[in-house]
This record gives structure tokens, C-alpha cells and sequence, in this order.
């Protein structure tokens, strides 16, 4: 006999989780804030593809469209909002499913000086804007931080061909 019988699940929840899941791409193992609310259609990715949405930076500094399985890891560590197309209709009018994962660490750095996508830039509390050093690999970038300080600023990229 299973530790935890299905039929103690109420079966209202059972098929919207079981969607969520789906939907997602992976299993995620904490759903989290699942529901919807509205990007710009630009933004939408593709139905079977993810985004993270980062509340607060503008529609046109947003990353790229990924895996779902990619989204979901990246915001585990990073912070941020996934997002996903449940259909045409809602590419078509921004309405997005979304789990929330957390605040991320892009607050209150100017949008033309994030990391282009898929790069890491280190962020120097004490220079100013235009004396930041410059985007990198991530590996080199977290061993700056480890040596100089400051944080680190990730801009995920795609990993779809």
C-alpha cells in the first residue's frame, strides 16, 4: 500500500497540478504561485517553451525563449518569474501561466547595462555605471566576485537551436 494514497488527494487538485506540470515542460517540485497575469505579446514564448520574467525590467531587456526544464533551473537559482503560453490565444494577448521563484538580483541596475543574454557581468557597488567591468563567461565572472566582491548579474539565454 502506497505511504500516501491518491485518494486522499482531492481529485479538484489533482488534474490542474497534473496541467501545471505538463505545461512546464518538467516537474517542478515545488509549484508555486501557479496562475496567470499579462506580458507583452512579444514576450510570450512559444507554446512547449518557457521565459523568465523579470518584474520590474523593461519588456525589450527580458531573456530569450528556452526549454521549460532550463527556465525552471535558472530561476531556482537566479530568482524570477517563469512564464508560459497554455495556447495561441494567449501569445496572441500577453495572458500568461507563470510560477514565481523568487526576487531576483537585477533591482536598481540600469537596463543598458545588464549582461547580454547568456552572460554574466560583476556589479561594483562603489563605480559607477560606465566603470563596471565589462560582461563575461559566468565561470569567470563568479571567480571575479570571490576576489573583488560586488554581485554577480546573470541574464539567462536560450538553449534552443
Amino acid at each position: 500500500m502506497p505511504m500516501f494514497p491518491l485518494s486522499s488527494l482531492s481529485h479538484r487538485w489533482l488534474a490542474p497540478l497534473a496541467l501545471a506540470t505538463v505545461l512546464a515542460g518538467c516537474a517542478t517540485p515545488d509549484i508555486r504561485g501557479v496562475s496567470s497575469f499579462r506580458v507583452p505579446p512579444g514576450n510570450v514564448p512559444p507554446v512547449g517553451q518557457c521565459a523568465i520574467w523579470y518584474p520590474g525590467l523593461p519588456a525589450s531587456h527580458q531573456p530569450p525563449a528556452m526549454s521549460c526544464n532550463k527556465a525552471h533551473a535558472d530561476a531556482e537559482t537566479w530568482g524570477g518569474v517563469v512564464i508560459w503560453a497554455e495556447s495561441a490565444a494567449a501569445r496572441r494577448s500577453g495572458e500568461v501561466a507563470y510560477v514565481r521563484y523568487g526576487p531576483h538580483g537585477l533591482n536598481g541596475i540600469p537596463p543598458g547595462q545588464l549582461p547580454p543574454p547568456g552572460r554574466c557581468r560583476l556589479w561594483l557597488p562603489d563605480r559607477p555605471d560606465g566603470q563596471q567591468p565589462p560582461p563575461a563567461d559566468c565561470r569567470r565572472v563568479e571567480a571575479q566576485q570571490r576576489t573583488s566582491g560586488g554581485r554577480v548579474l546573470y541574464m539567462p539565454g536560450s538553449d534552443l537551436r
